[in-house]
């Protein structure tokens, strides 16, 4: 088969209005690249900077160049009959196919790339030649990248070739129904494979239990008796972590740090007397080192199970792969660690089974790309791929989920199951690393996800009262129902619904009581009946609502604006419109779960007496449990709670319907009766809980003060030194945000940056609290200091949040713009970040409706609710964005503010009390941009370095 290779550069995304302003193309015959063809086009119009930024092309270069239909006949005369190939190739064949007079098969490398390459982080071509390896210099031309491209074309084809016959022969059958480039491309493999193959190869079907482990029971609790009278030792903790201790034995370059072992042994405080313990640990303590230790001891020898929940997967894999390795070593003996996600992280084999023989093109479009890591995977969790928001929807449908599960009458129960796997591990390990979303979950379902356990260990816990407003919460909308009712019933007459497809396998089947067959055909046409009826109420309710709330609407950040429903909105007219539309379609969505349900319980006794599974059954459950919830959230909406529950309507530039949500106002009594009064000790850490060195607010906030438990409370100040090796300083002659207009505030910032940048020369975080101010700022910097070989990367502009990380490291001359995710995590040793720029206090917006309800209720009680919510929210905001300067005892940098609130309210000086000993400077932006440069070139000149050279 012959391929060339093609590669456009365009002005821009959109292929009606954009013009292409390069075309490169390579040949590839018999494995090898052949011949090649490039060049320019005039595009007679004007080229974008943007453009001519990523690119390098400019309008003189394609002044005086071929148009498209000038250059067309040459190219199709390259072409010819071959297949094509392009990285991304809906965006070139998008371009190209108005053009191009013969109708050509196409193969994209990214989709392939997905296939073969199941468990990289990103599949850019620029990522991918980044891995593999493939020298791609002038990246982002075109005859360039069609040759990188074709490089990954046939290492993709070498990496097939060298796949296992069977898993080629699974990759062939699921590519039957797929489009013309990657089924004749598992097709031609599979073809020159098939000679070889023996007569007796590997089935498809049994692909998914090899290496699969076999228990004679389902749980095995190997953690041994309980020792309810145990203790720790307080100098079992001390010989471990003083100086000259177990840690320094083993370790030569262990530093000695008195907060750790306090931290430690006020843990082992805490499991010994069954208290809570609350630690602020500034960074640099150790706190994971501090709290895992003892809790292995407390697990190993009183034989209680101990749970660690973290908010990011960084730390549970820090958890697992460092410091758990760590305790190990130290304490000289094995323990189990095990990490546990929720059911539909993981992968139901039967479903799989299942699906492998439907014909269903989509589904089996994304099995494909699982192939290679189900024959790898020993978890069999989804968090080994990335995954992209499509494919996280198509998972769903073979998630191991608890509403689908057959339990011990799956075949695989005993065996291959990942979720039996992982559960047989749970019950069997002394210590569970979970998320936040798992231990809420299992305390919402009563403690019957997770393994008994009553010892818990919450890091990152500034996190806890979010993750519980989302899991308290409740949401729906227009296309949530939409979908759930047309994986039910199609509306248009293609019969390829979950009811359709149990209906053809219904009548296809023999009986031997007719009645019990009349009586399934009974409820499939009313069930199908009340889809239809739902899908009329359901467009009815959401038109009401949205002309109701849109003009009310005010904008959160772009493309995003919400309503919180007040009481007077149910008093004003169009409100009972709503409430009727709403009641009819909560009925109907009920009426439709108790025909659903009917059906169910018929299947269950089919499948009983006749031994097999009827196809789709299992997904009946999952929309049956889906309509509930939803229908739960719509009456919560349409009843109204103000004094307790959040209700707002969200808008975004996605649809024209919006969606509607729900949260408790508080989560503090929810959290307090689910979680802090059913365990015995609960160890909560983070290092930002405090204002002014007070836990009040974090305690408020999430309940565990509101029982007569004894809660402790440690501040562990930061070895590090940011008192000599941090400056921090504020601009004095930039307006007061809170009274200028955006505008304006954003112009003054804009010049400020520039100057402030250049100071540090580049190494530098912009934290911004508005997406929108972000953008607008971007425009203004970007050419000024890229004049000055400064690169600003902007997040949603120029990349994803991982991608503008990896960019940054490598590039010290540049600048990141981030807003909301990059005031934490953000993870940067060394002098690659050596400024942090906050623009404005981080106050969440009181247009949010969580936010506006919360100060309603805390006017209701006659307490200030800017004292008492809003500025400690800013200040817990405010210390995550100061802490990603300081990394390392080594690290040292500059961290300006913006907002000249902070020295002028009386409240600032509590942003300030709330760092870990700095002092601030206030000068005018240009005195600041002098001392920036003089104090990171003396810091520089002090240790040695020649990062900031002097100005001439």
């Amino acid at each position: 088969m012959n391929y060339v290779v093609i590669d456009l550069e365009t002005t821009g995304f959109n292929n009606k209005r954009e013009k292409i302003i390069e075309i490169g193309a390579v040949r590839i015959d018999e494995g090898r690249i052949t011949d090649e063809f490039s060049t320019l086009l005039n595009p007679e119009c004007e080229i974008p900077e943007e453009i001519t930024i990523l690119t390098g092309i400019t309008a003189d270069m394609v002044r005086g160049k071929p148009t498209i239909s000038q250059v067309t006949p040459i190219l199709e005369d390259f072409l010819g009959d071959a297949v094509l190939i392009a990285h991304n190739a809906a965006f070139d064949r998008g371009f190209l196919e108005n053009f191009l007079k013969r109708q050509h098969t196409w193969l994209d490398t990214l989709e392939i790339a997905r296939i073969l390459l199941p468990c990289e982080s990103g599949y850019s071509l620029d990522n991918l030649t980044k891995i593999l390896k493939i020298k791609n210099p002038d990246a982002h031309r075109a005859a360039a990248d069609a040759r990188a491209t074709a490089q990954l074309f046939l290492y993709l084809v070498n990496l097939l070739e060298e796949t296992d016959a069977f898993l080629l022969e699974i990759l062939f059958k699921l590519s039957t129904d797929q489009n013309d480039g990657v089924n004749r491309f598992f097709e031609e493999a599979y073809s020159r494979r098939v000679k070889s193959f023996s007569k007796e190869r590997l089935s498809a079907r049994n692909l998914f239990v090899l290496g699969a482990e076999q228990y004679t029971g389902l749980f095995r609790n190997t953690s041994g008796h309980k020792d309810n009278n145990y203790r720790i030792p307080s100098k079992e903790i001390e010989n471990m972590f003083q100086e000259g201790g177990t840690f320094a034995q083993n370790f030569p370059d262990y530093e000695y740090r008195p907060q750790q072992l306090e931290m430690a042994q006020s843990v082992a405080r805490s499991f010994n007397e069954n208290q809570n313990l609350i630690v602020e640990a500034g960074t640099g303590t150790g706190k994971s080192l501090a709290y895992l230790l003892p809790a292995v001891i407390w697990s190993l020898k009183s034989g209680q199970k101990v749970v660690a929940s973290t908010h990011t997967i960084n730390l549970q894999e820090q958890l697992l792969n460092k410091d758990i390795p760590l305790v190990k070593t130290i304490l000289g003996v094995d323990f189990s660690a095990v990490e546990i996600k929720g059911r539909s992280h993981y992968l139901c084999i039967r479903k799989w089974e299942y699906w492998f023989t439907q014909d269903n093109p989509e589904i089996k479009r994304f099995m494909m790309r699982l192939v290679l890591w189900l024959s790898r995977t020993e978890s069999g969790d989804s968090n080994e791929m990335s995954l992209s928001a499509k494919e996280s929807g198509s998972w769903q449908w073979l998630a191991a989920r608890g509403d689908t599960c057959f339990g011990i009458k799956c075949p695989y129960f005993r065996g291959a199951c990942f979720v039996s796997r992982v559960k047989r591990r749970a019950e069997a390990a002394h210590v569970l690393i979970i998320n936040h979303s798992l231990l809420l979950a299992n305390a919402i379902m009563d403690e019957n996800i997770l393994p008994e356990y009553k010892y818990l260990i919450i890091d990152e816990a500034h996190h806890l009262e979010k993750v519980a407003e989302d899991q308290f919460g409740t949401e729906s909308s227009y296309y949530q129902l939409s979908l759930l009712l047309s994986r039910l019933k199609k509306k248009e007459r293609s019969a390829n619904g979950v009811l359709d497809n149990i209906a053809v396998k219904v009548n296809k089947s023999v009986f031997s009581d007719d009645n019990f067959k009349n009586k399934i055909t009974k409820s499939m046409v009313s069930a199908g009946k009340s889809v239809n009826k739902c899908y009329v109420e359901l467009r009815e309710f959401f038109r009401l609502v949205a002309e109701f709330f849109s003009p009310q609407a005010s904008s959160v950040r772009k493309n995003l604006s919400t309503v919180r429903i007040m009481s007077g909105h149910r008093l004003a007219s169009g409100w009972d419109a709503i409430i009727s539309a709403g009641e009819n379609l909560v009925f109907q969505l009920k009426e439709l779960a108790g025909c659903l349900t009917e059906i169910s319980e018929q299947l269950s006794y089919l499948e009983a007496e006749s031994g097999w599974e009827v196809s789709g059954s299992g997904e009946i459950n999952i929309i049956i449990g889906s309509l509930r919830e939803q229908a739960v959230c719509l009456e919560n909406i349409l009843t109204g709670d103000e004094e307790n529950l959040v209700c707002w309507v969200e808008f975004t530039g996605d649809g024209h319907y919006p969606m509607l949500h729900t949260a408790p106002v508080q989560v503090n009594q929810l959290l307090h009766k689910s979680l802090f009064a059913v365990k015995s000790s609960v160890v909560m850490t983070s290092a930002t809980l405090t204002i002014n060195n007070q836990f009040n607010y974090f305690k408020d906030s999430i309940g565990i003060n509101l029982g007569d438990r004894v809660v402790e409370t440690l501040v562990l100040a930061s070895p590090f030194l940011y008192r000599e090796n941090v400056l921090i300083g504020s601009v004095s002659d930039l307006p007061d945000p809170s009274k200028a207009s955006e505008l304006v505030f954003t112009e003054a910032i804009s010049q400020a940056l520039i100057k402030i940048v250049q100071a540090s020369q580049g190494r530098t975080l912009v934290l911004f609290t508005s997406h929108m101010q972000l953008r607008q700022v971007y425009t203004r910097i970007r050419t000024p200091l890229e004049r000055e070989g400064i690169t600003v990367l902007a997040h949603g502009l120029t990349g994803s949040r991982a991608k503008l990380l990896e960019q940054f490291k490598s590039n010290p001359s540049s600048v990141i713009l981030g807003a909301n995710s990059f005031w934490e995590g953000v993870d940067v040793v060394g002098h690659t970040l050596s400024s942090v720029i906050i623009v404005k206090l981080p106050f969440w917006p009181p247009v949010l409706p969580t936010v506006s309800a919360r100060l309603e209720r805390y006017r209701k009680m006659n307490r200030d609710g800017f004292y008492q919510y809003s500025l400690p929210q800013a200040i817990i905001r405010f210390k995550q964005g100061f802490g990603r300067l300081i990394r390392s005892g080594t690290d040292y940098g500059v961290v300006c503010i913006l907002d000249k609130r902070i020295y002028e309210k009386r409240y600032g000086q509590l942003f300030i009390r709330s760092l870990p000993g700095v002092k601030m400077e206030i000068k005018k932006t240009e005195e600041m941009a002098e001392t920036i440069e003089k104090w990171l070139r003396d810091k520089n000149t002090c240790l040695g370095n020649n990062l900031f050279p002097s100005c001439k």
